[in-house]
């Protein structure tokens, strides 16, 4: 009989985290491995369709909290672990890893894996939230056979908090399909000359590019407050949401008080990114909370220098002075020093953007993501039968 294996994800869009869940589990698939994709109500199914992978709907299970829905999902949740009797329950994001590590737990399930994507904490939050969220992981961390961070950024925090034991981390980075992205690097004029045609620029405006979903805590309201400081003295700079999010009304009506409507282009949802990015002179960064940033080994690919606010993970993928600048979060005077700065010296930004690439290794590729993670599941098996 093959190994039967639940991963337990809360939101399943084209996120980071969602890619890098369905990406793994096509590598268990292909490896022999039975595998059910657990996912709440915020899913679409067509992303997980052709994968050989099994599709669970817990409507339940939400993003926000709810004790009525949280009971309900941790039921379901609960209910399905003794039915299907996992061998591995593998949990991601917050919601999910709490709820889902509890009902695992209660249902006898041999191993439980915890991949961090991002903290669920963080010294942004108001003092109770911060808390909270830390005292739920610190809870959760004995029930887990193995924490799995994304960077050694989260990792360091989570220790430093005091969730769980070195011992029980282990780094595997995001798997992503880069080929694209370097490809458009190579071929930045042809990208740059259509993109800009259709965002109604030419090559005299200077393109900041922000990728990210329209979510508050993406930092998308520092970037137009910048905007705002800075616009006056550069009549050509331009700044590209590329993205979409349930917070996007409130971020456009950000942009109309602030007086940049005119200065600020929001593309939704886009396919092409890679080419997008390729029409940017610079790629900016203002999340409050990351795990590693997909978007900055992405950035480094194309050849883009990189303004970005201090997260997890951004120092492993922007090297200070070298491919950009790292700022504390929430600086906006600093950033825009940056930005006004690799505005007027175009022979810095393309030294930063020829070091990029060699960040690119086979760290990020998706085989590696693949082939770690079975690793990790083989040795835990091994350990529970022995």
């Amino acid at each position: 009989m093959s190994t039967r294996v639940a991963h337990i994800i809360t939101r399943f869009h084209g996120a980071g985290g969602a890619k890098n869940t369905l990406f793994t589990c096509k590598g268990l698939v292909a490896a022999g491995y039975e595998v059910d994709l657990v996912v709440g109500a915020s899913a679409d199914a067509w992303r997980a369709e052709g994968s050989g992978v099994r599709w669970v709907q817990i409507p339940s299970l939400r993003r926000s909290i709810h004790p009525l829905h949280d009971a309900r999902a941790t039921r379901d949740l609960l209910h399905l672990f003794r039915q299907r009797q996992y061998s591995i329950v593998h949990t991601h994001l917050a919601k999910a890893g709490i709820l889902g590590r509890w009902a695992a737990r209660r249902a006898g399930t041999p191993i439980l894996i915890h991949s961090l994507h991002g903290a669920t904490f963080s010294p942004v939050q108001p003092a109770l939230t911060h808390a909270f969220y830390l005292a739920l992981e610190k809870i959760a961390a004995p029930w887990t056979d193995r924490i799995v961070p994304v960077g050694e950024d989260l990792r360091q925090r989570y220790l430093a908090a005091g969730v769980g034991r070195p011992e029980q981390y282990e780094i595997i980075h995001s798997g992503m399909d880069l080929a694209a992205f370097l490809a458009a690097g190579q071929a930045k004029a042809a990208h740059r000359a259509r993109i800009r045609s259709a965002f109604g620029l030419d090559e005299n405006h200077f393109l900041a590019g922000y990728v990210a979903a329209l979510e508050w805590r993406k930092g998308h309201h520092f970037l137009i407050e910048m905007l705002r400081d800075v616009a006056p003295h550069h009549p050509h700079l331009r700044l590209l949401f590329a993205g979409e999010g349930f917070d996007r009304a409130r971020i456009e009506a950000l942009t109309q008080a602030a007086g940049v409507s005119d200065r600020v282009i929001f593309s939704g949802y886009r396919t092409d990114i890679a080419e997008v990015m390729a029409a940017c002179d610079v790629k900016l960064f203002a999340s409050e909370r990351e795990g590693l940033p997909q978007v900055l080994v992405q950035a480094a690919a194309v050849g883009l220098p990189v303004l970005a606010f201090a997260a997890e993970g951004v120092a492993e993928l922007v090297h200070e002075g070298c491919n950009g600048h790292i700022y504390r979060h929430g600086d906006i005077a600093a950033l825009a020093r940056g930005l006004e700065a690799l505005i007027a010296h175009p022979a810095r930004r393309q030294q930063m953007a020829a070091y990029g690439p060699g960040l690119v290794d086979e760290r990020w590729t998706i085989q590696t993501m693949q082939n770690k993670t079975l690793s990790l599941y083989l040795r835990l098996l091994e350990e529970k039968t022995r």
